[in-house]
């Protein structure tokens, strides 16, 4: 284990509070047990929807203005940074110290994801975004095990 993977990994056991952890779980134990996946996913896509219209990012310039903007939201609820990132065909967006592993656990992953889907949606169809653009998970596990999101904002794969 790094010690950059170890401080990360403390970062997030710490990010939940003690009042909130065993409620979260046992919200999260209920939700999966009560809805499919893709459900929850939706779910989460729309809580992440109504977080970031309460959080709104002012119109920016630059790639660099934007997640500068971001960043500013999460830190202002202590829920870690975001990197963005441009290629040819997509946008590529990793969050990291998102107490959001933490607070519903590791089983929750595929569907908890969902939240980030919609926060970043949001925030990027108010910067104008076409509609046909959309924000996905990352399938694949973040590199270095590292406890990421991994998001892309591209055209939905057929």
């Amino acid at each position: 284990m790094t010690t950059t993977t170890s401080l990360i990994g403390y970062y997030e056991r710490i990010t939940c509070s003690a009042q909130w952890l065993d409620f979260t779980r046992a919200l999260a134990a209920e939700l999966s047990a009560g809805l499919p996946p893709e459900e929850n996913r939706r779910l989460f896509f729309r809580i992440g929807e109504r977080v970031a219209h309460g959080l709104p990012v002012a119109r920016c310039g630059t790639l660099v203005e934007l997640q500068a903007a971001i960043n500013a939201r999460w830190e202002s609820i202590d829920w870690g940074f975001a990197t963005l990132e441009e290629s040819a065909d997509r946008l590529s967006i990793v969050h990291a110290c998102s107490p959001i592993a933490m607070a519903f656990g590791p089983d929750t992953t595929d569907w908890a994801a969902g939240f980030f889907e919609g926060a970043y949606q949001a925030w990027f169809q108010a910067q104008g975004s076409p509609a046909e653009l959309r924000v996905r998970a990352d399938a694949a596990p973040a590199a270095d095990g590292l406890p990421v999101v991994g998001l892309t904002l591209g055209r939905p794969s057929a």
